[in-house]
């Protein structure tokens, strides 16, 4: 059964999108902590959430990730900005149930490789793709390396989780690339999560029967263009 992940994106404390990852696109939601209620009271077991302020260094969230993980039943999975082992650490000191991890994964083989030996399958590692290569540092840099062999190296090391974004696709709606993440999925036997352009249920309908392990639903949440309640309802049965 597909895994249905809301997602929270968290910049300075709101719930926010940002349009192709562009700081300067930024849209504001609202309260993150209400948002989550709402994805608990609708059935939702997870919520992705990711500290934006992690992710370019300005400081961190982590008092929403614990409010978040305090407040409702939903299992946090949270990423932004972890490269270092401290602070993944903090993110599980606030409650996150698994921790994600991105430019490391392709920059940091060592530090890599000592959180998925301490942590396993808490672990989550993210294969952010741009034009056919794994994206870095914001998606601002080419690491040269396709998602599937980086991907390859890291089950090796132990890992179990993968986070599936294509970044073309990212904020703007225009549907999830299903074809690329079943495809990735079946080459490493591993539980990967479709991240990126899901638009509406047909997008919910086409990730679930391709049998991939999860998908993120962002910004058409947000856009009133999906209802997380009979996504949940589809997967389900």
């Amino acid at each position: 059964m597909t895994t249905i992940f809301p997602a929270i994106d968290l910049y300075g404390g709101k719930a926010v999108r940002l349009r192709g990852g562009s700081y300067s696109d930024v849209t504001v939601y609202g309260d993150p902590v209400d948002t989550a209620k709402i994805f608990a009271d609708a059935g939702a077991e997870w919520v992705h959430v990711v500290d934006l302020n992690g992710a370019e260094n300005s400081g961190d969230n982590f008092d929403i990730i614990e409010k978040i993980a305090s407040r409702t039943a939903l299992k946090v999975q949270s990423g932004g900005g972890v490269r270092s082992e401290r602070r993944a650490e903090e993110l599980f000191s606030a409650g996150a149930e698994r921790v994600v991890i991105g430019t490391i994964c392709a920059t940091d083989p060592r530090l890599t490789n000592e959180l998925l030996g301490r942590f396993g399958d808490r672990i989550v590692c993210g294969l952010d793709v741009k034009d056919g290569k794994v994206a870095i540092r914001g998606w601002k840099e080419s690491a040269g390396i396709a998602p599937e062999e980086l991907g390859k190296t890291l089950k090796a090391a132990g890992a179990k989780y993968f986070l599936f974004t294509d970044v073309s696709r990212d904020g703007m709606l225009t549907g999830a690339n299903v074809k690329a993440t079943a495809a990735l999925q079946q080459k490493l036997g591993a539980c990967v999560i479709a991240s990126g352009g899901v638009a509406g249920q047909e997008d919910i309908r086409a990730i679930a029967d391709a049998g991939i392990y999860g998908a993120i639903i962002g910004k058409a949440y947000y856009e009133h263009k999906i209802d997380i309640k009979e996504a949940l309802d589809y997967v389900r049965s």
